[in-house]
């Protein structure tokens, strides 16, 4: 335990470095912030807070941290509104929501503590009615990220349409449990399999906190760990995640280990207690 809080101090640490005065992260030292990277970021910290970790909530340089990347965030999608405003005199009845808007929901939706400036939560309140208009045209990663964001902002009866919808989709199987055929490999950040499924497993544990789903949504993902990988970080810290969400423990057994010593098998032998 000792070791995994140094660690994690010092990603939080090497974390804050690389923040760059306006609130945001580039993706290498150097470059200017980047929106997506930013949010995924502060996505991750709302993961860590979600699960407990203290020092999220009680180490005041990491709350500067994330103080200063959601105001980062909330600049950015003002600035989203104020373009679409200028450009299109028919902006209420179109659609102006996409990918990046969706995530700034989902991520923003982990700290309402944080305040909203006027402008800021006049483009909030737009792009949640745009999300409530548009969410069917969207694949399923997004679809998980607006049910999560509307079940935090308040949004109940959109969250629970979108969980029956995706419930009602999915495909259910006795070996790989639950998961959806319309999955996606692409270049995209949203079009990933792995990240969708552990976002579906937050999705039904916390709006509609169906524990049955869950239990077969962790089933697909652990059989892609043990049929191929998790190829990459962000694949392996979004399903680690979702596997430390309450639940039954997959991973625990009361089944003694056999041990056999030159061919010959290992007995074990009661304590009384």
């Amino acid at each position: 335990m000792g070791r995994m809080s140094r660690e994690l101090d010092k990603a939080l640490s090497k974390t804050i470095q690389s923040q760059t005065v306006n609130g945001g992260w580039p993706w290498f030292p150097g470059m200017p912030e980047n929106r997506y990277i930013t949010q995924h970021i502060v996505t991750g910290m709302g993961h860590l807070d979600h699960l407990g970790i203290k020092s999220i909530r009680e180490d005041q340089k990491v709350q500067n941290m994330i103080y200063k990347a959601v105001h980062y965030l909330d600049r950015e999608i003002t600035k989203d509104f104020a373009y679409v405003k200028k450009w299109d005199k028919d902006y209420l009845i179109r659609k102006h929501i996409g990918y990046s808007q969706i995530q700034y929901l989902y991520a923003r939706s982990y700290f309402p503590e944080i305040s909203l400036d006027k402008d800021a939560k006049e483009a909030i309140a737009y792009y949640k009615g745009q999300a409530e208009t548009y969410w069917l045209e969207f694949n399923i990663y997004a679809e998980g990220m607006i049910a999560l964001a509307a079940h935090r902002f308040d949004m109940k009866e959109l969250a629970t349409d979108i969980v029956k919808s995706l419930k009602d989709r999915s495909i259910q199987n006795e070996e790989f449990g639950m998961y959806w055929k319309d999955y996606v490999v692409g270049y995209y950040w949203y079009e990933a399999p792995i990240e969708t499924q552990a976002l579906m497993i937050e999705v039904f544990d916390e709006v509609t906190d169906d524990q049955a789903a869950v239990e077969e949504l962790k089933i697909w993902l652990l059989k892609q760990k043990q049929t191929t990988n998790w190829k990459t970080t962000k694949q392996t810290t979004e399903a680690v995640y979702a596997l430390l969400l309450k639940g039954t423990d997959l991973l625990a057994t009361d089944e003694m280990v056999d041990i056999t010593v030159g061919g010959k098998a290992i007995e074990y032998v009661k304590e009384p207690a």
